[in-house]
């Protein structure tokens, strides 16, 4: 009943956003925006999405400490295979998935991925701030994504802080950690704190400062490349005479709107999100919004082709997957 709840309102929310997104569009203006596309950018572009694919499977490397257990090749599909999930099942799924599917091989188990993929969710977010940051000289940036963007950053400091923390005291943190969660009867189990072991574990990597430093490197690569193929769109829909930090601001506007509840894929989210940037810029709202459909729609497709493709290559059914989801939901 709760997943349906969840669902629903997510999708009740995608249609209110998409409303806002297409209420005042020129539908003649749209349909040439398309006809007039030149789609040869798009070529590009899907080989930026699969090398940025790959980037983030060499920081989830780095952040799993190259495990021998699982290689640079299947991080690599299990990347596109969580895309894949996200885009058609509610509740951003995919992460649970690509962590669920990485901790059967890797040494550490279930609490060594978690702890990974929860390094990379603060990192990205950091990401985003640094490039809003960056943005203020130049642009006069909505309210709604400046607050954002504070609020959000400071949650993503405060939260590596506490995994700094949790690594540096290690065993006592667990030991802390589990005088609260060991008092709930349904977790306090010894299988319980060898998860959290493992998990606490895990936020080592945070210590290695060599390590650390090619995490980082690897972010910036995965941001820039992301704003990259924002302005590679912007070529494609003949918006070349805006700069690139127009494409950076669409970045920071839809990173923000992943955080808002959604149907599978965010459509609707995204595209308003998006509208709002180019506002700034003084982008007429149908060819704004013509523009976040197709940039949406191609990075989509590809993802979910990547998925495919990575699905094929690592052996995995879809409908196991949908199984494993269905009994930890």
């Amino acid at each position: 009943m709760q997943k349906r709840a969840r669902l629903a309102i997510g999708i009740i929310l995608s249609l209110a956003f998409l409303y806002l997104a297409m209420r005042d569009i020129d539908w003649p203006e749209l349909f040439a925006l398309f006809g007039q596309a030149s789609y040869g950018y798009l070529g590009l572009a899907f080989v930026l999405i699969a090398a940025i694919s790959m980037i983030r499977a060499l920081r989830w490397h780095l952040l799993t400490r190259q495990d021998p257990g699982v290689s640079l090749s299947s991080l690599y599909h299990l990347v596109n295979i969580g895309y894949f999930f996200n885009n058609i099942l509610p509740a951003k799924a995919g992460e649970f998935i690509r962590g669920y599917l990485a901790g059967r091989k890797l040494t550490g188990g279930y609490g060594q991925a978690a702890s990974s993929l929860l390094v990379e969710r603060l990192l990205d977010v950091l990401s985003v701030i640094v490039i809003l940051v960056l943005l203020l000289p130049v642009i006069a940036i909505p309210e709604w994504v400046r607050r954002g963007g504070l609020m959000f950053g400071a949650l993503a400091v405060a939260g590596i802080a506490a995994l700094l923390i949790m690594a540096r005291i290690g065993p006592r943190a667990i030991d802390w950690v589990w005088r609260w969660v060991g008092r709930v009867p349904v977790l306090g189990r010894p299988a319980v704190r060898s998860a959290l072991a493992e998990l606490v574990g895990g936020f080592g990597v945070l210590l290695e400062w060599r390590r650390l430093l090619g995490v980082v490197a690897a972010t910036a690569a995965v941001w820039l490349g992301y704003a990259t193929l924002n302005y590679i769109l912007l070529f494609v829909f003949r918006l070349q005479y805006l700069p690139f930090s127009a494409a950076a601001l669409v970045l920071c506007a839809t990173g923000f709107s992943m955080m808002v509840p959604s149907s599978p894929g965010a459509m609707g989210v995204f595209e308003w999100s998006g509208v709002q940037g180019l506002a700034v810029y003084g982008v007429d709202q149908g060819v704004a919004f013509g523009y976040m459909l197709g940039l949406h729609l191609f990075t989509n497709l590809t993802l979910i082709l990547l998925g495919l493709v990575g699905m094929l290559a690592q052996g995995i059914s879809y409908q196991h997957v949908r199984d494993v989801v269905s009994s930890r939901t």
